[in-house]
């Protein structure tokens, strides 16, 4: 504990001097809820994931769904509900579909005498299929963005198809893959294709599946550009060499962590927020696990009969890889149980930004953190929207003009619908890649968007649940 503290403070004093938001005079009650103290949890659930890395996953590594790394998660999150003093903490196991898990690869490119190591960037969308265990070699040819045009004309059967690819973190997406870049390249013959991300640097990574039977690679901007350079000037076609070995692994397991702080009524307020995470997982979704831990460490410090509510905290297992969010789904499915008497539910996703830039060829860092995407509630709650807005203004949340007419992507899209919501998140610049790191996660952000849920909350408890509680909306 006292390495992880060390190094939570050592990654403070590299930030930038962020700019602050002043405590107003007439929110000191919130005080208490510190930034800094919330960003060790951070880097402590960063250290989880490089734990599982360097216990022999050197490649596919975080805090992923049904491996010892989210096992330790649970754990961690169950410790800090008792350490606060929360009621009923248990560690739920929810039984998981057979799990996508690539176990190693290797990818090379050469031409004449040069040979490049792709590895240090490659890496495969998930679900992607693997190859044979002898691999697979193919001659490599550039497709520009992967649109028709950049097919017209062009033979890529059984050839390794790269490609120019913007993300688009918002949509879940990507360029290519969203204008069909992958599905073309399979439908006219191609063995595998690499989309190129258009990220300064060399990231990994980990993109949505292209749902091809092909093999599907992510590369950094660096490796992708030495490999179209090397297309480029080649006399001979240029040659790619890829092993990939993925197992669909059974019998795996997760969980739901709760923890409960009882109230003076049955009602409920719900606070979650999901586990797992790619590489670090700083933003996505560390700094939602962060809020809502510092959210149950203020609410515990009032006596009972000061909350009107109870409070339910939920871990939930995740919705990355294969698991496609097996917990919020059997939450869902008890609906009438959990939520029959719920006022308010905040799912705590992507907390916390740093602000960043393109300039040039570089991304740069802003001293500030991002706007947020979000939902209160849709306009048949606009109490609890009001409650939002000044919570969010108070604290200095910089938010979209307009809110959202759902959810933003995320796990309160399986409870809006019939639970009255709260959701605010950023999808940053490094989204699902290994450099989306504590440092990516500016405490002053942490700070601001916990105190704005706790001071939601409090607005909530002071209005009834007839002015919350809404009719199902029906599915579109």
């Amino acid at each position: 504990m006292r390495m992880t503290l060390v190094l939570a403070g050592a990654l403070l004093a590299q930030q930038p001097a962020l700019l602050e938001w002043p405590l107003p005079a007439a929110a000191q009650a919130y005080a208490d809820i510190d930034g800094r103290h919330l960003h060790a949890y951070v880097v402590e659930q960063a250290a989880i994931s490089r734990r599982y890395r360097d216990q022999g996953h050197p490649q596919f590594w975080g805090r992923i769904t049904g491996t010892s790394g989210d096992a330790e998660s649970a754990d961690w999150l169950a410790a800090h509900f008792r350490r606060i003093g929360l009621s009923d903490v248990r560690v739920q196991a929810i039984d998981l579909p057979p799990q996508w898990m690539p176990e190693s690869w290797t990818v090379t490119a050469s031409a004449g005498e040069t040979t490049l190591e792709l590895d240090r960037s490659a890496q495969p969308a998930y679900g992607t299929p693997g190859t044979s265990a002898a691999g697979l070699d193919a001659d490599a040819v550039w497709a520009g963005t992967g649109s028709d045009a950049d097919f017209a004309g062009r033979d890529v059967r059984g050839k390794a198809v790269f490609m120019f690819s913007m993300p688009l973190p918002g949509s879940m997406n990507n360029t290519s893959t969203l204008e069909g870049g992958p599905k073309r390249a399979e439908r006219l013959g191609a063995a595998a294709v690499f989309e190129v991300m258009a990220l300064p640097g060399n990231a990994r990574n980990v993109l949505y599946p292209a749902r091809v039977d092909v093999p599907v690679f992510a590369l950094g901007m660096e490796d992708g550009y030495a490999v179209r350079d090397l297309i480029g000037r080649a006399t001979r076609p240029a040659r790619v060499h890829i092993r990939l070995a993925v197992r669909q692994v059974p019998n795996e397991r997760s969980a739901l962590v709760w923890g409960t702080l009882p109230g003076a009524t049955d009602e409920t307020i719900y606070v979650m927020a999901h586990r797992d995470g790619w590489f670090d997982g700083a933003t996505d979704n560390a700094s939602g696990v962060a809020t809502m831990i510092g959210l149950a460490e203020h609410f515990a410090k009032r006596p009972r009969d000061r909350r009107r509510r109870t409070i339910v905290f939920v871990g939930l297992d995740g919705h990355h890889n294969d698991s496609g969010g097996v917990g919020r789904m059997w939450m869902a499915d008890h609906r009438e149980q959990l939520f029959a008497r719920t006022a308010l539910a905040i799912n705590a996703e992507h907390t916390s930004t740093v602000q960043t830039y393109f300039y040039g060829e570089k991304i740069r860092r802003a001293n500030t953190y991002t706007a947020q995407l979000w939902y209160a509630g849709g306009p048949s709650r606009p109490k609890l929207q009001d409650v939002a807005v000044r919570a969010f203004r108070e604290f200095g949340v910089s938010i979209y003009d307009e809110p959202e007419a759902a959810p933003p992507p995320g796990d309160l899209g399986r409870f809006f619908r019939f639970v009255p919501g709260v959701d605010a998140g950023d999808f940053n610049m490094y989204f699902h890649t290994d450099e989306e790191t504590p440092e990516t996660v500016p405490w002053t952000g942490l700070e601001a968007s916990t105190r704005a849920y706790a001071r939601i909350i409090d607005g909530v408890n002071e209005l009834d649940l007839k002015d919350l509680q809404r009719p199902p909306e029906p599915e579109r």
